[in-house]
């Protein structure tokens, strides 16, 4: 082996074991949601809140979520947000709903600064669930 490839083999070897022994952190990727409550698609009689947990921590104060649908396809007034949801999550109490489509439109910043948006479909009959 010639000393330059001897020079450059021993320069990738310790850059690999540099790497290997500072524990370079992985990338980091967007908030991706989870789950929610309503369901996506669900059809449900009157749900009383409204929950998106993410699969990172949120910067909360610059989350934004928006619920529009009803009978006319309006813009629904949240309640405030629950303030002890997990960091995680957005939780918001609901006004009573009208029968309709809804979707909830959320845009938020996961804690690594990257901003993610969607959107979460869900019915409501308005009628009580059936006794059994």
């Amino acid at each position: 082996m010639s000393p330059r490839a001897l020079r450059l083999a021993l320069a990738v070897a310790a850059g690999i074991i540099w790497a290997c022994e500072t524990g370079i952190p992985p990338a980091q990727g967007h908030a991706i949601i989870l789950e929610s409550e309503p369901r996506q698609d669900a059809t449900v009689a009157t749900p009383k809140r409204l929950v998106l947990r993410f699969n990172s921590r949120l910067e909360k104060p610059l989350c934004s979520v928006q619920l529009v649908g009803g009978p006319r396809q309006r813009p629904v007034a949240l309640l405030r947000p629950e303030a002890d949801a997990a960091p995680d999550t957005l939780a918001y109490p609901l006004p009573p709903l009208e029968p309709g489509s809804y979707k909830v439109r959320w845009k938020v910043m996961a804690a690594d600064g990257h901003v993610t948006e969607g959107a979460v479909p869900f019915t409501v009959t308005g009628a009580a669930p059936a006794q059994k």
